[in-house]
């Protein structure tokens, strides 16, 4: 009986929050904003753009050694979010973009997305596959040099990364720093945030890289979204208070609730 309880609750808490996603979503068509605050590290990106197009040089993004079926798999859809936004700023100032990834099943993907940003801006002559979409390896060690290799070559002018990020991060921090390059990035894996956070002059920390990737679409129903996640973060902070309180007490309300 208690581990029926244990999933009902966890399962009562999802319904929750998808019902509390639906309303927001609902909202948001309907005419309602939702404010975000401001996050440094995306309002960054259009002025990396911007300096890299003074300077002549190309902008790199890559999205650090994930895949699009484990539990990484947001992250890189994140990454792939703010690349679409990264294209659009390409497009419109005719700078040339790199990404560099080791997804093979992301290729079709990414080469559209970047297509697309360049046909938006009016600027489809722009778009050159084997140049602007550079798919590696999908081998960790292979794909970190690669990336490295190209960051000492083409020399960009703005470096962004978002994604998941393992023991590359602070090889490709480090390389683009060495470079010159204006750097950007973010992770919501926290072993290698600390990198990020030395070696790039802005970070997305943890789950800004969602948020950014909402503000990315300029989807008001996603950006709304947010709304409910923070909600949802409300209520586990209020449970661990809970749970402190009464733990001195006798009750494990862990064991109670989930278990």
């Amino acid at each position: 009986m208690v581990f029926v309880a244990g999933k009902g609750v966890a399962f009562s808490l999802l319904l929750i929050l998808f019902v509390l996603g639906y309303y927001y979503m609902k909202a948001a068509e309907r005419g309602k904003r939702y404010p975000i605050r401001r996050i440094r590290a995306f309002e960054a990106i259009e002025e990396a753009v911007g300096r890299a197009v003074e300077m002549g040089r190309p902008i790199h993004f890559t999205f650090g050694y994930g895949n699009l079926y484990s539990s990484v798999a947001p992250q890189y859809v994140a990454g792939i979010a703010v690349l679409s936004y990264i294209a659009r700023l390409a497009g419109k100032y005719g700078a040339r973009l790199i990404a560099t990834f080791g997804v093979p099943e992301a290729i079709p993907i990414v080469e559209e997305i970047v297509r697309e940003g360049y046909r938006s801006a009016g600027r489809p002559e722009l778009f050159k596959p084997e140049d602007n979409v550079r798919y590696l390896t999908n081998m960790q060690f292979a794909y970190a040099s690669a990336v490295q290799a190209t960051l000492i070559r083409e020399r960009p002018g703005a470096n962004i990364m978002v994604g998941p990020f393992y023991a590359e991060s602070l090889i490709f921090a480090e390389t683009g720093s060495w470079t010159g390059a204006l750097q950007i990035a973010g992770t919501a894996r926290e072993t290698q945030i600390p990198f990020f956070v030395l070696a790039c002059d802005y970070v997305f920390i943890g789950e800004e890289i969602f948020a950014a990737a909402a503000l990315a679409s300029g989807d008001p129903a996603i950006i709304a979204t947010i709304r409910s996640q923070d909600i949802g973060k409300l209520i586990a902070l209020a449970l661990i208070v809970i749970g402190l309180i009464l733990l001195p007490l006798g009750v494990n309300l862990g064991k109670l609730l989930f278990i």
